[in-house]
C-alpha cells in the first residue's frame, strides 16, 4: 500500500512539475486552472470572448429568423427570386453579425493598449487560449505575446513564443518584426544576433511601420558581440514602436456593416416580394428604405475607395505617375457607376409609391385562417392622370411586406361612406314627366336593364352591355347543366356598387341533407385577351339559408364583340 501511494505522489509530482515548466504558448498543453492571470487583464478578456460568442449567436438567430419570414411569401413568386431573396436577407444578417463582431473586437483591443504590459499581456495570453484562432492570426497572436514578453523583462518567453512562429503565414512587415525581436530577445539572452539581424536588414518594410534603420539593428548585434550590450531600455522602446497594431474603428465597423446589411436586406425583399402577384412592399418601408439604400450604396462606394486608397499608399512598392492617373479615374468611375444605379434605385422608389396607403383595421383575427392577428390596409392608387384611383385591399403582420386581401374591403368605412354619397348623389335627379310618359312599353321588358335604371347607374351603355353579357353566360351555363332553369338573370348593385346577377336557386342534397341553393353571377371586371378584351365573371353558389359557405363555381371570359362564353377551368382566386 505504502508502494502504490509513494507512485502516485511521483507521477503528481511530476505531473505539477510538468505543469510549471510547460510553456503558455504550447497550445496542445492546458494551462492549469490556478494560472495566475491578472484579474483586470482576465475579466477584459474574459468580456471580449463573451461579447463575441452573443454576436455570433443574435447572428444566426437573425439569419433563421430571416428565412422564417422568407416562408410566409416565398411560395408566391418564382424559384429564382426565391433563392436571390434568402440569400440576400441570410448574407444581410451575417453581414451585420460579422460587422457588429469586428467592431466589438476592436473597442476591445483598443482598450487593451491603455493597459501595462503585464496587464495586457494576460488579457492577449488568454483571448489566445481561449478564443477562435486560424493559421493566420495564430503567429500574429505569438508576435503580440513576444514583443510583451519584451517589454515586461521576459527574453525567455519570448525567445518560445518566436520559435513558435510559423513564417510562412507572416508577410513582409511581420517577417521583419520576427527579426527584429529575435535580435533584442538573442542580445537579452546573450546569445549570437549576428543571424537575426541580417535577415532583419534584408527585408524591406512599409513605410512610416516606426522600424529602426537596418544599420542600428546590426549595430546592436555587433556591439553585442564585442561585449557592449545595447541598453535595455532603448531597445524595448525601439520594440514598442515597431509595427504598432492600428487603431481600429469600431464606428466607423458598425455603420459599415449596418448600411451594407440593409442594402442586402432591402434587395432581398424587393426581389422577392416583386415577382409575386399576391404580395408587396409596403408604400412608407419602400420609400424609406429604397431612398436609404440609394444612400448607402453612394457612401460605400466612397468609402471603398478611400479605404483602398489608404491601403496602397502604405505599401512601399514604387508606383508610377501614369499608374496613379489610371487608379483615380478607376476609382471616379466606380463612384460614378454606383452613383447612376443608386439614382435608378431612387427614382423607381419613388415613382412605385404613388398612392396612399390607409390602415382600416387592426389585430382582426376572424379572417385568417392561422388565428394570428393582422392589420388591414387599403391602398389608393392613381391609375393616370385624370383617371379615377382605384382601391386594393392587403393584409400585413409587419412595416416590409403585405398580402393581397379581398375581405379587408369589408372594415373599408370610408370607401362605404363614399359609395353611400355616391348613390344619394345619383337619386336626387329628377325625372321629367312627359319623358316617363313617354317611354316605351319594351323598355322594362329586360330586368337587367330595368333594375340598372332603378338604381340611376351612372352609365346606361355600360349596363346595357353587361346586362348582354351576363344573359350570356347564363344561358351558357345553363346549358352545361351548371345553374338550374332557364330564367333570365336579374342585375342589381351591392352596397358598394359591385354588380350581380341572381341566377335563381333550387334545393339539392348535400350530405345526405337536403338545403337551399342559390347561384349569383358577379362582375370582375375587363380582361386583355388575345382576341381582344373580355369580361370576366364569376359565378357563385350561395346559401340563402345559412346551411353553407359561399363556394366559387368558376370563372368564365366574355368576349365583348362576339359574346362568345370561354371557360377559364379554374374555381379560385
Amino acid at each position: 500500500m505504502h508502494g502504490g501511494d509513494a507512485r502516485k505522489d511521483a507521477r503528481k509530482a511530476a505531473a505539477s512539475c510538468a505543469r510549471e515548466t510547460a510553456s503558455p504558448y504550447d497550445l496542445g498543453t492546458p494551462l492549469p486552472r490556478d494560472y495566475p492571470y491578472d484579474p483586470r487583464g482576465r475579466r477584459l478578456a474574459d468580456g471580449a470572448l463573451a461579447t463575441v460568442i452573443l454576436l455570433r449567436v443574435a447572428a444566426a438567430a437573425l439569419a433563421f429568423a430571416g428565412l422564417a419570414w422568407c416562408t410566409t411569401w416565398w411560395a408566391a413568386t418564382s424559384l429564382g427570386a426565391a433563392i436571390t431573396a434568402i440569400l440576400c436577407i441570410t448574407l444581410s444578417a451575417l453581414v451585420l453579425g460579422r460587422g457588429l463582431e469586428y467592431a466589438a473586437g476592436a473597442a476591445f483591443g483598443r482598450a487593451s493598449l491603455r493597459l501595462e504590459p503585464n496587464v495586457r499581456h494576460d488579457y492577449v495570453l488568454r483571448v489566445f487560449r481561449k478564443g477562435r484562432r486560424s493559421a493566420g492570426t495564430t503567429p500574429r497572436f505569438l508576435l503580440a505575446l513576444a514583443r510583451l514578453d519584451i517589454l515586461r523583462g521576459q527574453p525567455h518567453l519570448a525567445g518560445d513564443a518566436l520559435a513558435r512562429v510559423d513564417t510562412s503565414r507572416l508577410n513582409p512587415n511581420r517577417l521583419k518584426l520576427l527579426y527584429l525581436l529575435q535580435t533584442v530577445t538573442a542580445i537579452q539572452l546573450q546569445e549570437d544576433a549576428h543571424n537575426a539581424a541580417i535577415r532583419y536588414a534584408g527585408i524591406t518594410g512599409e513605410k512610416n511601420a516606426g522600424f529602426p534603420p537596418d544599420n542600428v539593428v546590426l549595430g546592436w548585434a555587433q556591439d553585442a558581440a564585442d561585449g557592449r550590450a545595447p541598453e535595455d531600455a532603448a531597445m524595448r522602446d525601439v520594440c514598442a514602436s515597431a509595427l504598432q497594431p492600428r487603431r481600429r474603428r469600431p464606428l466607423l465597423a458598425v455603420s459599415l456593416s449596418v448600411m451594407l446589411a440593409h442594402c442586402l436586406l432591402f434587395a432581398g425583399a424587393a426581389t422577392g416580394v416583386d415577382a409575386t402577384d399576391s404580395w408587396r412592399l409596403r408604400l412608407g418601408y419602400q420609400t424609406v428604405a429604397g431612398l436609404l439604400t440609394s444612400t448607402f450604396m453612394v457612401a460605400l462606394a466612397i468609402a471603398g475607395v478611400v479605404l483602398l486608397a489608404r491601403w496602397r499608399m502604405r505599401q512601399d512598392a514604387p508606383q508610377t505617375r501614369g499608374r496613379k492617373v489610371a487608379q483615380v479615374v478607376g476609382s471616379c468611375l466606380v463612384v460614378m457607376a454606383v452613383t447612376c444605379l443608386a439614382l435608378v434605385v431612387a427614382i423607381g422608389t419613388i415613382f412605385a409609391t404613388d398612392g396612399t396607403e390607409r390602415i382600416i383595421a387592426r389585430g382582426v383575427r376572424s379572417d385568417s385562417a392561422d388565428g394570428r392577428p393582422y392589420d388591414y390596409v387599403a391602398l389608393d392608387m392613381e391609375n393616370g392622370y385624370g383617371a379615377a384611383r382605384s382601391t386594393t385591399y392587403w393584409r400585413t403582420r409587419d412595416f416590409i411586406v403585405m398580402q393581397e386581401w379581398s375581405p379587408a374591403q369589408d372594415y373599408d368605412t370610408k370607401a362605404e361612406r363614399k359609395t353611400t354619397a355616391d348613390s344619394s348623389d345619383a337619386g336626387t335627379g329628377t325625372t321629367d314627366s312627359s319623358t316617363s310618359a313617354t317611354k316605351p312599353e319594351d323598355a322594362s321588358s329586360d330586368p337587367i336593364s330595368s333594375n340598372a335604371s332603378d338604381l340611376g347607374t351612372p352609365d346606361a351603355d355600360s349596363a346595357s352591355a353587361l346586362s348582354d353579357q351576363m344573359r350570356a353566360v347564363a344561358r351558357y351555363l345553363q346549358e352545361q347543366g351548371v345553374v338550374p332553369g332557364a330564367s333570365e338573370p336579374a342585375l342589381d348593385y351591392d352596397a358598394k356598387g359591385h354588380a350581380y346577377a341572381s341566377l335563381g336557386t333550387q334545393s339539392q342534397t348535400v350530405n345526405g341533407k337536403t338545403v337551399e341553393v342559390g347561384y349569383e353571377l358577379r362582375d370582375n371586371g375587363e380582361s386583355q385577351q388575345p382576341s381582344g378584351t373580355a369580361q370576366e365573371l364569376v359565378p357563385e353558389r350561395t346559401y340563402p339559408n345559412g346551411e353553407g359557405d359561399e363556394e366559387l363555381v368558376g370563372f368564365y371570359l366574355v368576349d365583348h364583340q362576339t359574346l362568345a362564353v370561354t371557360d377559364e377551368n379554374r374555381t379560385s382566386w
